[in-house]
């Protein structure tokens, strides 16, 4: 599972720059496309490399269930973007910040307590 599933993490990373072109084709009235096939041709590969960089990777590393369903939710999260319409990539992305943000908050308690509970055995 670990050397092919990487196999998804950059296929679905490769499709996210080819969805961009797709959606920037279909804003600037090039492509002739529907806006949620725009749309979704960046929020669901997004949505797959979230899942599959989680089941993969930091499913390991995260601790808590909080903490664990950080990327489960914002894969979630970058789907129902795709029901934005324009606003989809631009929502997709805002939903990516906030994911990395609550992760790297949640670990800087994890990193607190830690530290706090070395200095009460000390």
């Amino acid at each position: 599972m670990w050397g092919y599933g990487h196999y998804i993490v950059f296929a679905s990373a490769a499709a996210i720059g080819a969805g961009i072109e797709v959606a920037v084709e279909q804003a600037v009235g090039v492509a002739h496309i529907a806006t949620a096939a725009a749309s979704a041709a960046v929020t669901v590969p997004s949505a797959v490399y979230l899942f599959t960089v989680w089941l993969l990777h930091t499913r390991f590393d995260k601790r808590g269930l909080w903490h664990q369903s950080v990327l489960p939710a914002a894969s979630v999260a970058v789907l129902v973007c795709t029901l934005a319409g324009h606003a989809a990539v631009l929502l997709a992305g805002v939903v990516g910040v906030i994911a990395v943000a609550v992760s790297v908050a949640f670990r800087a308690r994890i990193v607190r307590a830690g530290l706090a509970g070395a200095r009460e055995n000390a």
